[in-house]
């Protein structure tokens, strides 16, 4: 009996434990969550193809990154001729001022982005935290 009791104390213990590190647990890991394509910075119109004249965005959540950090927003063409999927060919730079979220675009040259697969890359201080496959169709 008695090595029940203890049995269902060390439980309650560990129990307790459990909830106690559970509340001030962070709700998302560090980096950016909710990685959204779009035609408006605002993130309503979602889609992952596009036209070739559309304006092109990617908005995601920013959690738990240190004022100051670096964002790299890198777009790759994937099968586009004349363009190495390997290489961006655009990268923008933006430095973190806490914002709880962040918004990136392109917008295309005369006669628009050649129909292909497409790749956006964000990295975070030098390392990949996300991408987003889309179309231009």
């Amino acid at each position: 009996m008695k090595s029940r009791i203890a049995v269902l104390l060390v439980l309650l213990a560990l129990f307790a434990s459990t909830l106690a590190c559970g509340s001030s647990a962070p709700s998302a890991p560090a980096g950016v969550s909710n990685v959204v394509m779009s035609t408006d910075k605002e993130g309503t119109n979602k889609t992952t193809t596009f036209a070739p004249a559309d304006t092109i965005y990617v908005s995601f959540d920013v959690n738990q990154v240190d004022k100051g950090a670096s964002f790299d927003i890198k777009w790759y063409a994937l099968n586009v001729s004349g363009q190495d999927p390997n290489t961006p060919f655009l990268t923008s730079n933006y430095v973190y001022n806490s914002e709880s979220s962040i918004s990136a675009h392109i917008n295309s040259t005369s006669g628009g982005f050649p129909a292909g697969q497409y790749n956006v890359e964000i990295d975070l201080n030098g390392a990949k935290v996300a991408e987003q496959q889309f179309t231009i169709q």
